[in-house]
């Protein structure tokens, strides 16, 4: 397997193949079909089970992106049950290839749990408003994709972080081909937003875009709807969808 270009093998430490096999396989199963790749453990001859301590090498086939997501789903649940396996001595990295590769940004613990959110809805929201691979492993998130989707994705985490000390200034939008910007009326703002921003959770989670209140240059306020999928008018998903759904709740209000 050493010389295929479509296979990766991850280090698994014996006392987590269970947790990350699951009962029946289900575990790598769901990790099978989420990335559309084929996982199985694997052993050289003569090295069948060496007992406690050992590793077992797992086996990634498929695409670049897909084994990369799954590998990164495999590191984030081995370091769950074996802290500091994959992330002891790691640190940030940031690559300017202009294809496909991975960064890694080193969280402190506040931001790790806002960032992940309640169930991982919030890294979820990240990942497919960028169109990027987001996945914690410990503290560290690794984002992996192309370029663009890479320095989204960063963009789009240092946002969230501003969010939680205050308002998020973004003076110009007009360059960017991921962004819609939408002004609410001012006795609507609420209503769109909902009770501490449930409604725009509800939207965001339904379009799989990333959307928040911004300032301007002139220190007002606008919605802004983030996403690499501009949508169409029949599509669920991406910033049309997104908008449309904004444009019913502020009708609803007037």
């Amino acid at each position: 397997w050493e010389d295929r270009d479509d296979c990766t093998v991850v280090d698994i430490p014996s006392d987590c193949i269970g947790y990350i096999t699951g009962a029946r396989r289900a575990t790598l199963g769901s990790m099978e079909e989420e990335w559309g790749v084929l996982m199985f453990f694997m052993n050289k001859s003569g090295e069948k089970g060496k007992g406690r301590g050992g590793n077992e090498k797992l086996m990634i086939c498929g695409s670049q992106r897909g084994r990369r997501g799954a590998e990164l789903k495999v590191m984030s649940g081995v370091e769950t049950k074996n802290p500091g396996y994959f992330t002891k001595g790691i640190r940030d990295k940031t690559s300017n290839t202009k294809g496909f590769d991975t960064d890694r940004m080193i969280f402190k613990d506040d931001e790790l749990s806002y960032s992940l959110g309640k169930q991982g809805t919030t890294r979820k929201k990240l990942e497919s408003a960028a169109g990027a691979i987001l996945e914690y492993v410990g503290h560290v998130a690794f984002i992996a994709g192309e370029l663009n989707q890479r320095r989204r994705c960063k963009e789009f985490i240092s946002w969230l972080l501003q969010q939680r000390k205050g308002s998020v200034t973004i003076p110009d939008i007009s360059r960017r081909d991921d962004a819609t910007e939408m002004h609410v009326p001012e006795n609507c703002k609420g209503w769109v937003t909902g009770n501490r921003g449930s409604e725009l959770r509800r939207m965001e989670q339904e379009t799989q875009t990333y959307m928040f209140m911004a300032l301007d240059s002139r220190g007002e306020e606008r919605l802004i709807i983030f996403s690499h999928d501009a949508g169409s008018k029949v599509s669920a998903t991406g910033r049309m969808a997104a908008e449309r759904l904004v444009n019913e709740l502020i009708q609803e209000k007037l």
